[in-house]
């Protein structure tokens, strides 16, 4: 009789989840403030630029922390809607933006493929962008500790990282997977296969849009072993790597992560641009069809998995599935999966 109770009341309290998953992409009941500070110096490298937009909670009590790294050529509003989202449901998230990849660099003589071939091969920039998340975090602990308006408010024991492309990258190595130095320009040491752990240990999970898989120009087969922390990547069927790879080159490299509590939600018909929106911040977005429809389910299932590694919800782990975010189909993304490892 005891067991039976048991299994009836979870039936109950997952039921009642389901229900309220209904409301997962919705704002959530906070407030949010936006405090800017467009020149902020790592005096550790040589006073290297590390703009960052905080999207604080209304509130007074600690909330988690979600510092999010934008694509090659984006900037620290890229990810403006699904930050805000976040912050409406009470996390602190810290929008970063790092100077070497930025649209300022993407349009520099207005020779855009040309410097986007430039900046994802550059060493300094892409063993650099993982330091900026490392400096964003200590800022946040900085800021806690004595800034008027976050004193208190930030809880860096509660630290994901959140970044898309060229951020997804910055985040998968923030999580403890290796970037290959094959592609490097100029080389690092000899130029062939892993490059220094560049994780952060106060990093607890990772959303990763549009995660590489094996490939020029981040990673290769042995990367991906010294993953650490839980890992959600989020892609699609029209989602295509550089140089030519396939969109299926990031769902097969799934497999090549370590066993864990990871995993890999698969859109149909999701393009690379639509895992960005920009909207509310102010900045014009690039076109992308299926944004709308995409960032739907995206924002559900980031919710979720932050609130289960980041606030140990039991239930939100358990929601984190294919079947609960079927829910969240809308017009060309008609089909979704969510794969465990």
């Amino acid at each position: 009789m005891a067991n039976h109770l048991r299994i009836l009341l979870l039936t109950l309290m997952i039921s009642s989840s389901v229900t309220a998953a209904g409301s997962l992409d919705a704002p959530g009941a906070h407030k949010v403030e936006t405090l800017d500070f467009p020149v902020l110096r790592d005096g550790s490298r040589d006073g290297r630029i590390v703009p960052i937009k905080v999207l604080l909670p209304s509130g007074t009590g600690r909330c988690p922390l979600v510092v999010v790294s934008h694509g090659a050529g984006g900037d620290r509003d890229t990810h403006h809607a699904a930050s805000r989202h976040l912050a409406s449901h009470g996390y602190a998230v810290l929008c970063l933006e790092h100077v070497g990849s930025n649209r300022a660099r993407l349009t520099e003589g207005l020779r855009l493929a040309r410097n986007l071939d430039a900046m994802i091969r550059d060493s300094a920039e892409v063993l650099g962008r993982p330091r900026d998340v490392g400096f964003a975090i200590d800022q946040a602990e900085e800021w806690n500790r004595s800034h008027e308006r976050m004193k208190g408010r930030l809880d860096t024991g509660k630290t994901a990282v959140m970044g898309h492309s060229f951020g997804a990258f910055t985040a998968m190595v923030c999580c403890g997977m290796r970037p290959a130095l094959d592609w490097l320009e100029p080389k690092v040491g000899t130029g062939k296969g892993l490059g220094p752990d560049l994780g952060d240990p106060r990093v607890r999970c990772g959303v990763a849009l549009s995660p590489q898989g094996v490939g020029e120009p981040f990673f290769i087969r042995e990367s991906f072993a010294s993953l650490k922390v839980p890992l959600l990547g989020i892609s699609g069927t029209e989602d295509r790597q550089q140089n030519g790879l396939p969109a299926d080159n990031r769902r097969e490299a799934f497999a090549l992560w370590p066993k864990g509590d990871h995993r890999f939600v698969w859109l149909s018909n999701a393009r690379h641009l639509d895992f960005t929106d920009s909207t509310g911040s102010g900045r014009r977005a690039s076109p992308s069809p299926n944004r709308d429809d995409v960032q739907v389910v995206v924002r559900a299932a980031t919710l979720l998995f932050l609130d289960a590694h980041l606030r140990g919800d039991t239930v939100a782990a358990r929601l984190l599935n294919t079947e609960t975010l079927r829910e969240y189909r809308r017009g060309k993304v008609d089909q979704v999966e969510v794969l465990a490892r």
